[in-house]
Formats: C-alpha cells, structure tokens, sequence
C-alpha cells in the first residue's frame, strides 16, 4: 500500500512545527481482502446511511469510494474528514461468485 504524509493536528512529524500521518488512497485498500489492516484515509464524505445507534457513510478521495461503519456521530455529506479504521471485508457469495464488499470500521476521527 503506499501512502501520503497529510499535515495534521496531533501527532508531532518530529519537525517541531507541523503534524503528519500517513494517509492511504482508497484505491490501495479496495483489493485488501485477505488481512485486517489499520489504515488513515482522507476524504469527502459523500453520503449517510444512519442506523439504530451506528451509522455509516462512503467516502471519496480521488482514487476511489470506500463506505466507512461507525459507531460515532456520522459526519455530514460534504465533509472533508481524516479519520483511522481496520479495513474488514464482508463475503457475499451469489451463485458461485463472491459479491463481497471492503469496507473500514472506523476507530478514530482525526480533528
């Protein structure tokens, strides 16, 4: 996967004034199937789909849209947000193919 430093509040780049964290294009992540990995992503959010004490929204950089499951106040469409999350991938097999989705359960908004 290849990654991007953006500037960031809260984690020092060691340069005393800026603060960085590797962000991942999206296009790198949708072919990670096969191991739970922790990455950043920087993106618009582009739609909701609320539920019952969760929700989830898609998010879109310039390579590609990913939806994004959380469990913390969804941020509205037109955001730019950084946030942290494990990519996980539902299988969903249909008449011998597998229709299945990457997608990120978020673990932390990056402010």
């Amino acid at each position: 996967m290849s990654c991007s430093n953006v500037p960031l509040l809260g984690t020092p780049n060691g340069t005393g004034s800026a603060y960085t964290v590797d962000v991942t294009a999206i296009r790198e992540i949708q072919s990670a199937q096969t191991s739970p990995q922790v990455v950043y992503l920087q993106g618009q959010v582009i739609s909701q789909a609320p539920f019952l004490n969760s929700g989830a929204y898609q998010l879109e950089d310039t390579t590609g849209k990913i939806w994004v499951v959380s469990n913390q106040e969804l941020p509205k469409v037109g955001d730019l947000v950084v946030i942290r999350g494990q990519v996980q991938f539902q299988s969903i097999p249909i008449s011998g193919q597998e229709m299945g989705e990457v997608y990120l359960q978020e673990t932390e908004k990056i402010e």
